[in-house]
């Protein structure tokens, strides 16, 4: 498993005040280069260059395999947990099922991750390797919210305690469902609350609560009500030609009578 680390280091700000951007209050940036980029045989990661945009970082790399096809696991950790934690506002290639290729890179959104307040040094390690799903996931195509819905995998054992993953289409983190289950029942049961959105395109994403490196993802799926939008809408309309029939009965065009001729004194 490759494992590159980075310091990143700033000093106190000495820009306007209203700026609150952690990487323009940047007076200083060091970053060293300090571990090997080899993954195993046949595999390697090297680093090309490293990139400040705005208040990202971003991680340009070239990852190659001797064996066509394979995938790999891309993460990012920092200093702050002890590497504990992979990051989690990333965007490109990085997670799961990264192929080998000579441009990609990893952007890391340091701002949203660390925090305006911050002000200190942090050490950034990469870490890549091969991707071997620890579990098979069986697949599924729709969900209902609110509606308990039975899933399941093969493999796993006892020393593994899965985390479900809600993600949608963007990538962002929904919510965590079924913590703690033990890989070795083979089974769950989700039910979605009901304040997740309806829509295409969701993932979970099953991480080993113990070893977060542990992860598989889901086919996408999507995400339905459980009472559909037109049900929804029928009782309202059937209430609205109701209250119409009520307040204009049939054969009445509901205008105001003229009140009767005065009779003549």
């Amino acid at each position: 498993m490759t494992k590159w680390k980075y310091y990143i280091a700033r000093t106190k700000s000495t820009t306007n005040k209203d700026t609150n951007s952690v990487l323009k209050r940047v007076h200083k940036m060091i970053i060293l280069m300090l571990l090997s980029s080899v993954v195993g045989y046949g595999q390697q990661l090297e680093v090309k260059r490293i990139e400040l945009s705005g208040a990202d970082v971003i991680f340009h790399y070239t990852l190659s395999d001797s064996v066509a096809g394979r995938s790999f696991t891309i993460n990012l950790y920092t200093s702050r947990d002890n590497y504990i934690n992979p990051l989690e506002r990333l965007s490109g290639d990085f997670g799961l099922q990264v192929k080998a290729g000579n441009d990609r890179k990893v952007i890391w959104h340091a701002q949203q991750e660390l925090g305006n307040s911050f002000d200190g040094k942090v050490a950034v390690e990469i870490r890549a390797r091969v991707y071997v799903p620890f579990i098979m996931f069986d697949g599924f195509n729709k969900i209902k919210k609110g509606k308990p819905t039975d899933l399941t995998w093969r493999g796993g054992s006892r020393q593994h305690m899965l985390n479900f993953e809600l993600y949608n289409k963007k990538g962002e983190r929904v919510t965590v469902l079924n913590a703690n289950t033990n890989a070795a029942a083979n089974h769950t049961t989700v039910t979605l609350p009901g304040d997740v959105k309806a829509g295409k395109g969701y993932k979970f994403r099953i991480v080993d609560s113990k070893n977060k490196d542990l992860a598989v993802e889901s086919t996408p799926f999507t995400i339905k009500r459980k009472v559909p939008f037109l049900l929804i809408a029928l009782p309202i309309v059937a209430g609205g030609v109701v209250a119409s029939q009520f307040i204009n009965p049939p054969g009445e065009d509901g205008n105001i009578p003229d009140p009767p001729n005065t009779p003549p004194g």
